[in-house]
């Protein structure tokens, strides 16, 4: 079954909604309360037409839902359908269906008649339990996903067993059983009616007499000796718990020597470290008494200390002031040298213009002359300033250098502080390790609970072998006494018409009804042994706690173990149980696809799947749904991990009234 469109009408917060589906994998998202159920809901209503009243919105009286699906034939010939629900807070309405197929040829039903043609369609054996093989195989609403599996009554298991049986068509054979057991009776009406009683040879019948009693002292010794095989089964699981305890204890011992040695040497890697520390502080308290200072003077120097950044910034100023100076001095010492080359010439240098009056020249050379000496006296006094700056900066370092070390040795005594702590608390612990090693059972004790079980072990494999030596007597003297059954038909060359409904009453009761029976369980262990394999495959996907295993019983009731011992599913966590509820309902699903004929649904719907699951269980859920290989799979949940998508469909709500926005993915 493939869901190609849904429309809506008056539905909730639908006021008016249509939806194209795509195959693959469809995701209806949007926020709690937004209307993403109400599709789901609505999907249901027009298969099954339950609860329709309660779906039409409020204040309205009407409304409609028209739903197109297809379904593959027994033949793999793809068939179009749209079922046309009207809904009325009045009267029951109710409704058509659309056979594309057939030239669109539409068919006119009461609201009863339409579920029952649409149970024909989905090919549901039975239109009673039509919706519930739905939910279990194909819809899984709302907090509804653990249903199916967290029922523990027998009314819970009955019902779970009863939907199973009639979703495999396994009906048939009851049916069967029933009919052999009218045909006995109307058998034994017709040998009352006519009187008649059964004669034989009374050789052959004293022969099956003699055999049939040492058929039956045969399974009266079976008995005694399948007792016998319980008591010693008992007793050999006991020894073999003992021993295995014995056993447990044991390894734990090897468990514990790691430990030691484990702890050991770290306990050496700690002194070690320490031991470094030390040496590392002793390192820098030389440094430190090579100054030939106390390290509560060099604290109190560090203390006085100017910062760095502050001379170096005086370094440059008087840097930058020396520079200047420098410059005032070249200009001076240009400015002698233009006045003696006019002395010289009797020219400007600049311009070449003649000067016949050079007598001041003289004097203006000596005024230059001394102010360049001043400068040169103040560039002298600044480069003294200089050197002094910079020793002061080469002290500084060098304190900051110790300061550094007096950092580092304070560092060095919390780290061997925390150490010394580790190394006490190992060492606590290695005696504590070794104590309990001394309370474990060693090697004699072990071989003596070996011995014991060896023991039981060789009674209990003498009765099981003395159990299928009477098992293969009894069916030797079965196969003898069939043969003789046998002889005696041969014997017999006319048969009247009783012996003939005896013959017939015989076959109905010892062959034909316990064959039925036989082929039904063979189906169920068939359908249980399938499903079995494909719910621990889901469940090992979704669930990452290897400790825990699960199967199903005869009932189809879920067994969860963890270490070999069995868990309710109470006990379980939050997302335990969500894992192991959609392993489960995955698992039906896809048992449900293998089908030759009938139901096989293509189609997954899950609302609110992963509910109960923490964040990282959330990521994995998503991808493994995004996975799976169902044809068309939709699924609504508010939470956005899902991946490998072929649709979205957002679904919001303004003023009371949902709409919808569809996002699809081409390949």
């Amino acid at each position: 079954m493939i869901i190609k469109q849904l429309t809506l009408e008056n539905i909730r917060s639908h006021k008016s909604t249509e939806i194209e589906f795509v195959e693959g994998k469809t995701l209806i998202r949007g926020d709690i309360g937004s209307g993403k159920s109400s599709i789901m809901m609505s999907i249901e209503a027009a298969l099954f037409g339950k609860k329709l009243k309660q779906l039409i919105r409020k204040g309205k009286e009407n409304g409609r839902i028209e739903l197109t699906f297809e379904i593959q034939d027994e033949n793999r010939n793809i068939k179009k359908y749209s079922v046309i629900r009207k809904l009325s807070t009045n009267t029951q309405k109710g409704g058509e269906i659309i056979y594309h197929n057939e030239g669109n040829k539409k068919g006119i039903y009461s609201a009863d008649e339409l579920s029952i043609e649409i149970t024909r369609i989905l090919g549901i054996n039975e239109t009673a339990k039509a919706q519930e093989i739905f939910h279990a195989f194909v819809l899984a609403r709302q907090n509804e996903l653990k249903e199916l599996v967290e029922g523990s009554t027998k009314k819970d298991e009955d019902t779970r067993t009863t939907i199973l049986m009639k979703a495999f068509e396994m009906e048939a054979y009851k049916f069967a059983i029933d009919n052999a057991e009218k045909l006995i009776r109307k058998i034994n009406d017709v040998k009352i009616r006519k009187g008649g009683e059964i004669t034989g040879l009374p050789e052959i019948e004293k022969k099956i007499l003699e055999i049939s009693e040492g058929i039956k002292k045969k399974k009266n010794d079976l008995e005694k000796t399948i007792e016998l095989v319980k008591i010693k089964k008992e007793n050999y699981d006991l020894k073999k718990s003992e021993y295995d305890k014995v056993k447990e204890e044991r390894t734990k011992i090897t468990t514990i020597n790691t430990l030691i040695t484990s702890k050991e040497r770290e306990l050496i890697e700690k002194k070690k470290e320490i031991s470094s520390n030390d040496n590392k502080k002793n390192v820098n308290k030389t440094k430190i008494e090579e100054t030939g200072k106390t390290i509560e003077q060099i604290t109190k120097d560090i203390e006085n200390l100017s910062t760095l950044e502050e001379l170096r910034d005086n370094e440059n100023k008087i840097t930058d002031e020396i520079t200047h100076l420098k410059m005032d001095s070249s200009r001076k010492g240009d400015e002698t040298e233009r006045y003696e080359g006019i002395l010289e010439d009797g020219k400007c240098s600049t311009c070449g213009r003649e000067i016949r009056d050079i007598s001041g020249y003289n004097e203006l050379i000596s005024t230059v002359n001394m102010k360049k000496g001043d400068i040169e006296n103040k560039i002298n006094t600044k480069n003294d300033e200089k050197k002094e700056i910079q020793n002061t900066i080469r002290e500084t370092t060098e304190m900051k250098i110790l300061e550094g070390d007096l950092e580092e040795i304070k560092e060095i005594d919390k780290k061997n502080k925390i150490l010394n702590e580790k190394v006490l608390g190992l060492t606590n612990e290695i005696n504590a390790q070794k104590i309990d090693l001394k309370k474990l059972p060693d090697e004699n004790e072990l071989k003596k609970s070996e011995d014991k079980l060896k023991t039981v072990e060789e009674e209990y494999d003498k009765v099981k072998q003395e159990r299928t030596e009477i098992t293969t007597q009894i069916n030797g003297k079965t196969n003898e006494l069939n043969e003789n059954n046998k002889s005696l038909e041969k014997l017999k060359q006319k048969r009247i018409e009783m012996e003939n409904l005896d013959d017939i009453n015989e076959w109905l009761n010892k062959y034909f009804m316990t064959t039925v029976q036989l082929i039904e369980d063979h189906v169920l262990d068939t359908v249980n042994y399938k499903f079995n394999e494909l719910f621990k495959e889901w469940f090992e996907l979704l669930v990452e706690d290897t400790s825990k295993t699960v199967r199903v019983d005869e009932k189809f009731n879920p067994i969860i173990q963890q270490n070999e011992f069995e868990q309710t599913f109470e006990w379980l966590s939050g997302g335990e149980k969500a894992g192991i509820a959609l392993a489960y309902r995955l698992a039906l699903n896809s048992l449900m696809r293998q089908q030759p004929t009938g139901f096989r649904p293509e189609l997954l719907m899950l609302d609110e799947p992963t509910d109960g699951f923490s964040k990282e269980q959330l990521t994995k859920v998503s991808n493994i749904l995004s996975d799976i290989e169902n044809k068309q799979v939709i699924i609504v949940s508010h939470n956005q991990e899902f991946v490998k998508l072929d649709q979205i469909i957002s679904v919001t709500k303004e003023n009371d009234i949902s709409r919808i926005d569809i996002q699809s993915y081409g390949d």
